[in-house]
């Protein structure tokens, strides 16, 4: 008898005979597949077996020369579409690439772009690339001071910016002479559609795998961001979470709803889909859960990747699912851990649950419940290492820091930009730490604790705020919620949950009282949840991660205030 936290399934989903490994017409054991696996199988399927320096716009380019799928289909806010053919995207990123080489853009400069979910951005990657250069996402939410901490470790020669963003550059001291912008033109700028008039850039630059080919900085669930400097060893790894993580079939239509301005929506949203030959799918306008679905419906989507907070908001304010005739056969969440009733969720109103995936902006997805391989999914883990990684927990008794060998041939991170101290400390020996803790079942399946600076003792007990968060989320009221540890002389420390109710219900001691009881009940007699207080909205990252330190700092100063009455 199985758990109900642990489910099997066989999805017998077939991709094209050179696209996944079959073994007696199943699709293949994770065990065997781990065992098989070679890096050549992704180096083939990129064309690159025998020139590892291909530049990246010749390996989109080849893969694409036979297709009849649209590159990229925008949909807007009023239900507008746009679409880009393949043909048009190729020539126009090549006329980008020449009028960008006229300016004087050389191999390894960085080209910082802000814009969110334009097909423009997708003709600046490939254009960027056949240059050698390195591709800069920027948020648009960013205001100035954050656009200059993000370029003033080098100050580009040239930036790209969404028109509406344009007022936002005046203040930004770090901003370049060279300003191009889309898809109007701003005063004073270059307009984007003057850069594509002139004749096209016939050669493209060499791309060594060591050669770095973006620049994203870290979103900061604690400080100040980071640079993280990828080189082009994100394509092995793309590859294979596309395949492996994703599940990605021939017929397929994928749609990653997080914005390229961040890792998991930029190397697994156009860069996977340009990889694959794939329509990239665009939905510019603010998250809403009914019109999420509806673009879903519409579009027939049949594979969409998102972040949790977006499948918890479904999960809250979707009264009736079943008036939503979805195409759906695979759904994979990733960002931070998903909690196991919204997965349930998804299984009882869609008929499929959400496969959750780990990974960071340093190394790329590397443990997964993966839908290209065959393997128990148990709800509530992050699932197993992607093959070809070895990934472990550097600690004690199978639980500590999740770390990954940096001799893998699919490992990406070259350091952080003018930061070797920082960079130093992210390894021990040929390991790279991520900064995440999680223990390891006897099976080899990972279980998310939390960041290590957000796991605490109570009572002589290590407790993860996620494991608490995941009860909460259950009780009907709970719209979505963080915990933190707060310094207690007598235990070391308590708990204090910050919870978000969803519409209908009251702020009232009443309702704590009874979600501490509920906690009680459910998660731990001796981990003793000490207090709750109701918010309107939890502090996140621009890519909507929960910054629990800021939530700390808040109870260190009504500790303070305390000890000052």
């Amino acid at each position: 008898m199985l758990s109900d936290n642990l489910i099997y399934y066989s999805w017998q989903y077939f991709l094209p005979t050179d696209s996944l490994i079959h073994c007696g017409g199943k699709m293949v054991a994770y065990k065997d597949l781990v065992s098989h696996f070679s890096w050549n199988e992704a180096y083939s399927f990129l064309g690159m077996n025998e020139y590892r320096s291909m530049n990246i716009y010749d390996i989109v380019a080849n893969k694409v020369k036979e297709t009849d799928e649209l590159a990229a289909l925008r949909v807007n806010s009023n239900w507008e579409k746009s679409t880009m053919t393949w043909s048009e995207l190729l020539d126009k990123s090549s006329r980008l690439a020449n009028y960008m080489k006229a300016l004087g853009i050389n191999k390894g400069d960085v080209i910082p772009v802000l814009a969110s979910k334009k097909l423009e951005q997708l003709i600046i990657m490939l254009a960027v690339w056949k240059l050698g250069a390195i591709y800069q996402p920027l948020f648009t939410a960013f205001g100035p001071k954050a656009i200059e901490i993000r370029t003033g470790d080098i100050k580009p020669k040239l930036i790209f910016v969404q028109n509406d963003q344009c007022e936002k550059i005046k203040e930004v001291k770090t901003a370049p002479n060279n300003i191009i912008s889309f898809p109007d033109k701003c005063s004073n700028t270059i307009g984007f559609d003057d850069t594509l008039s002139g004749e096209k850039l016939n050669t493209s630059s060499p791309q060594g795998m060591n050669d770095q080919i973006i620049l994203l900085y870290t979103s900061g669930t604690t400080g100040l961001p980071k640079g993280a400097m990828i080189n082009k060893r994100l394509l092995l790894n793309t590859y294979l979470y596309m395949k492996y993580g994703i599940g990605l079939s021939e017929n397929d239509r994928f749609f990653n709803g997080a914005d390229s301005g961040w890792a998991y929506g930029l190397y697994y949203g156009p860069l996977g889909s340009m990889l694959f030959g794939k329509t990239t799918y665009i939905f510019d306008a603010p998250f809403n859960p009914e019109t999420f679905l509806k673009f879903l419906e519409e579009f027939k989507i049949t594979n969409f990747a998102f972040a949790p907070t977006a499948y918890r908001m479904i999960m809250g304010s979707i009264k009736d699912p079943k008036k939503y005739d979805l195409k759906l056969s695979r759904v994979s969440s990733a960002g931070e851990p998903l909690n196991p009733e919204v997965i349930r969720w998804f299984m009882k109103n869609f008929g499929i649950p959400i496969k959750d995936h780990y990974g960071q902006t340093e190394v790329g997805m590397i443990i997964y419940n993966g839908w290209g391989y065959d393997a128990e999914l148990r709800i509530g883990s992050a699932g197993l290492p992607a093959p070809g990684y070895e990934v472990k927990v550097i600690g004690e008794n199978n639980e500590g820091i999740i770390a990954v060998n940096s001799r893998s041939e699919g490992f990406q991170f070259m350091g952080y930009l003018n930061a070797p101290e920082k960079t130093k400390k992210s390894f021990i020996d040929d390991y790279y730490l991520t900064g995440d803790e999680a223990k390891i079942d006897s099976d080899g399946y990972f279980w998310f604790v939390g960041r290590v600076d957000d796991v605490v003792k109570v009572s002589g007990y290590r407790v993860g705020p996620f494991e608490v968060e995941s009860v909460l989320i259950e009780h009907p009221a709970v719209l979505e919620s963080a915990v933190v540890g707060i310094e207690d002389k007598t235990r070391g420390h308590i708990l204090r949950a910050y919870v978000v109710l969803k519409k209908g219900y009251k702020q009232t001691d009443e309702l704590k009282t009874e979600l501490i009881n509920f906690v009680k009940t459910k998660y731990s007699k001796h981990v003793h949840l000490e207090d709750i207080e109701f918010v309107e909205t939890l502090p996140k990252t621009e890519s909507g991660k929960i910054q629990r330190f800021k939530l700390k700092d808040i109870d260190k100063g009504k500790e303070e205030f305390k000890k000052n009455l």
